[in-house]
């Protein structure tokens, strides 16, 4: 699908261009899912090279960040999905090449439809290419921040139900299998979150870099020199969440160590009570010919009395050594 932004009436308005010519006036191409033919007469309008999916996928630093001609070439790989069960990675390309910007996705990242949304109803006249992709980094760091501001919420809420213990809760295997879940999800999150970081880092980089004012001008460099700071700052706080994860994992799977000790407590505590009376038992039941105490007349209930005492007495030891 290959969507033109045009200006019309104070702000930016969205042109589905599904076959026919691109309006000339377009400051903005958004190439979604494309095909083949969205490509081509991409780079028939732009005078450029619409780079593949495959290529878009390559991790090393010349493939994703690079210049053809006058054009630019930018791919960042963004987290999209985050509030969904199944977060994913997006390599997504800006390409700015005379005044133009051109952006090839292959999935929904939630700044383009509210970058999108915005210059709809506001928009100057003079918009460029350059202006819109600062509103696009802009609104990636924005969300990105928001992301990481839910994960350390999420996180705080973990790290509650592991150390604040409640009344009335369902068995441990059941909460701390649950919490191990939620931890082993935030962590992902936050590995894809910092991934997003370290490629918008080096993509702002690269635009501040630049020193001809093809690619920036003197506000952008700004505004990309304000950003890289601010992904310098969420980079830190994806670190500690990272951080803060691994502890709350090391913690939990004490927990589950000390219930599994408090179990195995319990049975060598009952162990070492049933020992004296099994012994009791075991002398008795011998039934060996010359055993006085089988003639005595209360031997039976002396020997139970006994086998009580000798179970009762280890017990009151371990709770008077505070063992229980």
């Amino acid at each position: 699908m290959l969507v033109a932004y045009v200006f019309s009436d104070g702000g930016l308005e969205a042109v589905p261009v599904a076959e026919g010519p691109i309006p000339a006036e377009a400051v903005w191409l958004d190439l979604i899912s494309p095909t083949e033919a969205d490509d081509e007469r991409a780079e028939a309008f732009a005078g450029i090279s619409v780079p593949t999916r495959e290529e878009m996928g390559e991790i090393e630093q010349s493939s994703r960040l690079y210049m053809e001609g006058d054009a630019r070439y930018m791919t960042a790989s963004l987290l999209c999905g985050a509030d969904t069960p199944t977060p994913v990675m997006l390599a997504v390309s800006f390409i700015v090449t005379r005044g133009r910007l051109i952006t090839v996705r292959y999935g929904e990242p939630r700044a383009f439809p509210s970058v999108a949304g915005r210059l709809s109803k506001s928009c100057p006249s003079g918009v460029s290419g350059e202006t819109i992709l600062i509103d696009l980094l802009e609104a990636i760091v924005d969300r990105a921040a928001d992301v990481l501001e839910q994960i350390g919420a999420d996180v705080e809420r973990i790290s509650k139900r592991i150390f604040e213990r409640e009344r009335g809760r369902d068995n441990a295997n059941q909460r701390y299998r649950a919490i191990l879940s939620h931890i082993g999800r935030k962590e992902g999150l936050v590995s894809y979150a910092r991934e997003s970081l370290a490629s918008l880092q080096r993509l702002l980089s690269f635009l501040g870099t630049e020193t001809d004012g093809a690619t920036v001008g003197k506000d952008a460099k700004a505004s990309v020199k304000s950003m890289s700071r601010d992904v310098s700052g969420l980079s830190d706080y994806a670190a500690f969440m990272g951080d803060k994860l691994q502890f709350l994992l090391d913690a939990t799977i004490g927990m589950v160590s000390l219930e599994q000790n408090n179990i195995i407590k319990i049975f060598a505590v009952l162990s070492v009570v049933l020992m004296p009376p099994t012994l009791i038992a075991s002398i008795y039941g011998m039934n060996f010919h010359n055993m006085p105490e089988l003639d005595w007349s209360y031997g039976y209930p002396l020997a139970l009395c006994a086998m009580v005492v000798s179970g009762i007495l280890p017990y009151v030891f371990f709770k008077w050594r505070r063992w229980l």
